[in-house]
């Protein structure tokens, strides 16, 4: 497929325009005028240009664009260089799509968490532009503290990293907001929610959990994020029939 017919593609699903974001959204590198094979992955770093490598992909998708934030010089110099002059060594172009993939309602983080809860009644908040990021959802019955983290640990393989439970015991409506999410806290609270789900948390945020009354649990920024560039892998390869694999190079955080 042409690289310009694939960018279209995917602008068109992901719509990047509809987001206020602090990145680059889209193509950030362009080293081959065709697609035949992709990787998709959560951020972009050396092992992941390494496994693209390895599995003769000439794409990578990443949800973080590392070097192509907002306040990056994208001089290539140092290791943004040395990564810029191995992607074109080796034909490999370079997408970034961030805010897009957490709030796209089929294959974004979000809307792919509030799935695998088994919420109801879907809809987004937190907006960023036109569009939200977060989605908030309700269990069809309510469930418990201790049922809410079980079922928390299975959609998490990793289990969960922080769990802050000063709310009610029972938990129905749930906001959800994967990596550093947690600033829409006081919206979820807003919209009568008895819990927050995300990736990760600042200082603050404890106290202002402990002070609201109010439930959350983290389970990791990039282990959050895993949902979106699987599902587009998944997707490319349904749709385009090309080639695509989702690798995950776990980090902790």
């Amino acid at each position: 497929m042409k690289l310009s017919e694939f960018s279209f593609w995917l602008d068109n699903l992901l719509e990047p325009w509809a987001f206020k974001d602090y990145c680059v959204d889209g193509l950030c590198v362009e080293a081959s005028d065709q697609v035949t094979k992709i990787v998709t992955g959560v951020s972009f770093r050396d092992r992941l240009i390494d496994a693209a490598i390895e599995q003769e992909a000439d794409c990578i998708i990443v949800h973080h664009p590392n070097g192509f934030w907002n306040g990056d010089n994208r001089v290539l110099t140092g290791k943004f260089g040395e990564r810029m002059k191995r992607l074109m060594k080796h034909g490999i172009s370079l997408y970034g799509y961030h805010l897009p993939l957490d709030g796209h309602p089929e294959i974004g983080n979000n809307a792919l968490i509030a799935v695998a809860f088994g919420l109801t009644n879907r809809e987004g908040f937190m907006r960023e532009g036109e569009r939200p990021v977060g989605w908030i959802g309700e269990f069809p019955t309510a469930l418990s503290r201790q049922q809410f983290l079980d079922l928390a640990r299975k959609v998490f393989p990793h289990g969960v990293q922080t769990e802050l439970f000063y709310g009610a015991d029972s938990i129905k409506k749930v906001a959800i907001c994967s990596g550093s999410g947690a600033s829409g806290i006081e919206e979820a609270l807003d919209l009568g929610c008895d819990a927050f789900i995300t990736g990760e948390i600042k200082e603050a945020v404890p106290i202002a959990v402990e002070e609201a009354c109010f439930n959350l649990i983290a389970a990791g920024h990039h282990r959050t994020e895993v949902f979106g560039v699987r599902a587009l892998a998944e997707k490319i390869q349904k749709e385009l029939s090309i080639p695509a694999n989702f690798v995950d190079i776990d980090n902790p955080i």
